[in-house]
């Protein structure tokens, strides 16, 4: 089990990683998100398009671990102390939790839905 994530050809540990938030959400009932990603980001969209369409974000349904991950992502709790918590909360139905969280992060990250910064305290 590897702590660290392959990316640009080089690996990066997910120990230096903090995501950050970057749409809204809804947490249902149950606990579970929906995050809320704008239709668009263009200033003139915005302006002239997306005041006459009647849903402006789309809407994302996180599982149950998503969620949980999703509620992490705070700017402060480096990937790996995400990853970490994962585990105790899911056990082995979040294996192998490092690559899900990496993977899930990433997908996050590429749909601009957080930032992902790196963690100056070491």
């Amino acid at each position: 089990m590897s702590n660290q994530s392959k990316g640009a050809g080089k690996f990066i540990n997910i120990y230096d990683v903090v995501p950050r938030p970057c749409v809204h959400f809804e947490t249902d009932p149950d606990g579970k998100v929906t995050l809320l990603k704008p239709k668009f980001r263009n200033a003139f969209m915005i302006k002239y398009v997306l005041p006459r369409i009647r849903r402006k974000h789309y809407k994302i349904h996180l599982d149950d671990i998503g969620s949980a991950t999703w509620k992490l992502c705070n700017g402060t709790n480096n990937a790996g102390l995400i990853a970490e918590k994962i585990r105790a909360e899911f056990g082995d139905t979040a294996e192998p939790v490092f690559d899900r969280v990496g993977k899930f992060l990433q997908q996050l990250q590429t749909a601009k839905m957080i930032e992902l910064n790196n963690d100056q305290t070491n």
